[in-house]
């Protein structure tokens, strides 16, 4: 009976795997925002993830970015990339730093939805600062393996949302100056 309960446990711990969103791939409508601020030079140096994180989804096992990047580093790269195709980035322009203050997601919110759930509190070099928090709903799934996997390629336009309601926040253009 013993040797059974084993052989049943390391069966289902081996059964986790990491699911894998994929890169992040630019938005046209951010690209189209930020060009509004044209004559700013602007980079992210550093986000930190300053809350905690369970990156563990159902019994399927944890999501985490492409590329062996933290949730922060994910973002971080995402806006900096979104700022070079806009061309605004310059690391000799207005340094932006940062935290993460919230990460949360959920596979099943209504049985077959999910959102992503994405804070952020960011500080120029300027002195000015920003904080927002940002929810993405998507279309999960009932099962683990389907909602899972929806979770985990939901991350990045997750990250294309924050970004856009970042750019489109009122005192977003402040942190520029």
């Amino acid at each position: 009976m013993k040797k059974l309960i084993i052989i049943m446990l390391a069966a289902l711990l081996s059964a986790c795997s990491t699911m894998q969103p994929p890169r992040y791939s630019i938005s046209v409508d951010n690209i189209e925002e930020m060009k509004t601020y044209s004559d700013a030079r602007v980079f992210i140096q550093s986000l930190r993830q300053t809350t905690n994180f369970d990156a563990n989804c159902r019994l399927m096992g944890p999501i985490e970015p492409a590329d062996s990047l933290s949730i922060s580093q994910f973002i971080k790269k995402a806006f900096n990339d979104e700022f070079k195709m806009a061309g605004i980035y310059s690391n000799q322009g207005v340094v932006i730093t940062g935290d993460v203050t919230k990460i949360d997601f959920s596979s099943i919110s209504g049985l077959t939805n999910g959102y992503w759930d994405i804070g952020l509190k960011l500080k120029s070099s300027n002195g000015e600062s920003l904080s927002l928090e940002n929810r993405y709903s998507f279309r999960s799934g009932f099962d683990a393996i389907t909602a899972c996997n929806a979770t985990a390629d939901a991350l990045a336009p997750a990250v294309q949302d924050l970004i856009q309601a970042t750019v489109k926040h009122p005192k977003f253009g402040d942190l520029l100056k």
